[in-house]
């Protein structure tokens, strides 16, 4: 599965991850330059059995702690799962577990001392939390067998994002599950036949989108031109660089040229944020439930008119753009746009390309299959692995010409390509380890995306990842300890500034002030400690 990107209740979050990068995850969501063709496991996701996964020795048992979403339940019959079992020599010991409280109890199966040989699907801050305690099997230590990891590793130039995942202690404890490049697929995006109509140039800044959404404000008095998709939160990660409020973490940036991080909800730039919207609020121009409409209720305000411009992904207008044309004018097209510029220049969201890890125990380093257990791991970042987990099985969900594939006219046709290759096991992020551009680009199968890609690495619309404090323990239950009242202050901070409970010109020094007295100052200390040799 991919993120067909970015923040609700874990099951909302994985299907739009699914949904929009194809989301990050997105994401899925970084620079486009397909495979290399590389020949580590053969070229066809169908070929016969790789000789590095397993040669012709009997089958090994693998047990795997797996990520059951109910999107697309576990199926042992699965045709892509029994051709990975087939290919890579192994017998797959897997241990459905519910996603909507996966991370929960891949703690209690961390702490239990009896994990499988290989866990799926380990978020960020869980896997931060065990890898300093030993409990993970030191992946970078084992680099020398795993060649086909290396390859990607190097092919793909992620050593920004990787290093968010590698300890203090300089090693890398999981296994990156790991897009090859960024799209430019979250974008701005706004009603096009409507600027022709009132003879309205596409806003660039800041300053001339709120005079294009007056202008709409003024042609349509009954609505409100800008809407919102994922709350407070979801807004920030889709326009936050461009206002030089992010990517960050937890509300921290680095500041590269102070050479320390910096909490940015209490910058100018975020003062800046806020007066915006609320002056969009005072004003009628955003939507009065812009933090809280749900996707049904985001999706019949797009479609319907009632609102004419927000952010979300271009893979998803197809449909709106079909609802509008029937319901409201056959001239009806809501198009994306480059980012809008702000304070924090011409930028869209970050392309963070490593969304979550697989784990292998420290222990199995002891256990008598261990040098296979790796083997298997190694052929998963293989061409043939990647290609299986990804495209399926040739001429059934794909085929391929003169070194090009494409997916068959009944995929195609299906309605839903992404659910075509669910229903045979394919593209799940329990088993694929890279999603490949070329692959991304055919799911979703919208050329302005790759147009507007291109356009996203000529002029560097993506903003570098949010780098991650390296915690010890003691700081994270420290960081734990004030984090969430910081969070909260935040969001409520936030909202009373743009509903106009708080002013930002007269109650904003007041803020700042509450808000480091809550933990900001204590985080930045941590934050800023861990910077030291």
């Amino acid at each position: 599965m991919t993120k067909l990107q970015l923040t609700k209740s874990r099951t909302n979050k994985k299907a739009q991850r699914l949904a929009g990068g194809l989301a990050l995850t997105l994401a899925m969501t970084a620079v486009l330059s397909a495979c290399s063709g590389s020949n580590e496991g053969g070229s066809k996701a169908t070929g016969g059995a790789s000789a590095s996964a397993g040669g012709t020795e009997g089958p090994i048992t693998i047990s795997m702690m797996y990520d059951d979403n109910p999107s697309y339940p576990f199926n042992a019959s699965w045709p892509v799962l029994e051709q990975f079992q087939k290919l890579a020599n192994v017998k797959l010991d897997i241990q459905p577990t519910p996603d909507a409280d996966y991370q929960n109890k891949l703690k209690i199966v961390l702490s239990s001392g009896s994990a499988p040989d290989l866990v799926s699907y380990v978020e960020h801050p869980v896997y931060m939390e065990f890898a300093q305690t030993g409990v993970f099997l030191p992946i970078s230590d084992y680099l020398d067998k795993l060649p086909n990891l290396k390859k990607r590793l190097d092919q793909y130039g992620i050593s920004e994002e990787l290093d968010n995942w590698t300890l203090k202690d300089g090693k890398l404890y999981g296994l990156p599950f790991m897009f090859e490049s960024a799209m430019y697929n979250t974008a701005p995006v706004i009603r096009v036949d409507l600027l022709k109509k009132h003879n309205l140039k596409t806003p660039t800044t800041m300053d001339e989108l709120y005079e294009t959404l007056k202008k709409l404000k003024e042609a349509d008095p009954k609505g409100y031109p800008m809407a919102n998709l994922n709350g407070a939160l979801g807004l920030i990660n889709l326009s936050g660089a461009a206002w030089g409020i992010g990517p960050a973490y937890n509300g921290f940036i680095f500041n590269p040229d102070a050479g320390k991080f910096e909490y940015a909800y209490t910058s100018d730039n975020y003062k800046q944020f806020v007066t915006f919207l609320s002056r969009l609020m005072k004003e009628g121009l955003a939507d009065p439930e812009i933090f809280t409409s749900s996707t049904d209720q985001w999706k019949q305000k797009m479609a319907t008119g009632q609102s004419v411009f927000t952010y979300t992904w271009i893979s998803e207008l197809g449909q709106t753009n079909a609802d509008g044309k029937k319901n409201v004018d056959p001239d009806f097209e809501l198009a994306p746009l480059p980012p809008i510029a702000g304070p924090g220049g011409v930028k869209g969201p970050s392309a963070q390309r490593i969304n979550f890890a697989y784990v292998i125990p420290a222990s199995a380093a002891n256990k008598p299959n261990f040098d296979k257990l790796l083997e298997y791991v190694n052929w998963l970042y293989s061409d043939e692995a990647v290609n299986l987990g990804t495209w399926g099985i040739q001429d059934q969900t794909f085929v391929e010409k003169d070194g090009s594939r494409d997916f068959t006219d009944a995929v195609k046709n299906s309605g839903s390509i992404q659910k075509s290759l669910w229903d045979i096991g394919a593209s799940n992020n329990n088993f694929t380890t890279v999603f490949t551009y070329d692959w991304f680009s055919k799911v979703l199968n919208n050329p302005l995306v790759d147009t507007l890609t291109t356009e996203a690495n000529e002029k560097g619309w993506f903003p570098s990842v949010a780098k991650v404090p390296k915690l010890t323990s003691a700081d994270k239950e420290e960081e734990t300890m004030r984090s969430t009242t910081v969070h909260d202050f935040f969001l409520r901070g936030l909202e009373q500034f743009v509903y106009g409970k708080l002013s930002p010109e007269t109650d904003w020094d007041g803020y700042v002030k509450e808000i480091d007295d809550k933990g900001v100052g204590k985080l930045l200390e941590i934050y800023n400690g861990t910077l030291q040799p």
